[in-house]
């Protein structure tokens, strides 16, 4: 399934299934070392590792809309390109299943990051107003 959303999404869907990737795997170590080694197991960890995650998400929450909103104008400018000097129905719906799809991808993922963010923030114990600027 995700594969069929890959192809229907357009060009714009790789570089997002690559945030995706990555972005698991930071949440990955993030839980580890914040809410495994930190929070459960008591071990010291250095209060920059337990920071980390509110400068490395911020990527998570700002590029992956923007390469979904790369992915809307593409499928919005393809659904308008003239074929034979007229619109056709089906231009039209595959430009804008590719707009959806990518802007779909994008906000899911910054989502997915935003939320993680706030649950290793109050895993680590840091104040919510520290972690509110972006630095």
């Amino acid at each position: 399934m995700a594969a069929r959303y890959i192809e229907l999404g357009g060009l714009m869907m790789w570089p997002l299934m690559g945030c995706s990737i990555l972005l698991a795997a930071v949440l990955v170590e993030r839980f580890w070392t914040v809410g495994i080694r930190h929070r459960l197991l008591g071990r010291v960890v250095k209060p920059a590792q337990l920071a980390w995650h509110q400068r490395g998400l911020l990527f998570f929450t700002d590029v992956p809309p923007s390469i979904g909103l790369l992915g809307t104008v593409i499928g919005v400018v393809r659904s308008f390109q003239l074929t034979d000097g007229a619109i056709t129905a089906d231009s039209a719906a595959a430009g804008l299943g590719v707009a959806c799809i990518t802007t779909i991808g994008g906000l899911a993922i910054a989502l997915t990051a935003t939320l993680a963010r706030y649950g290793l923030d109050w895993m680590a114990g840091t104040p919510a107003a520290a972690s509110e600027g972006r630095s």
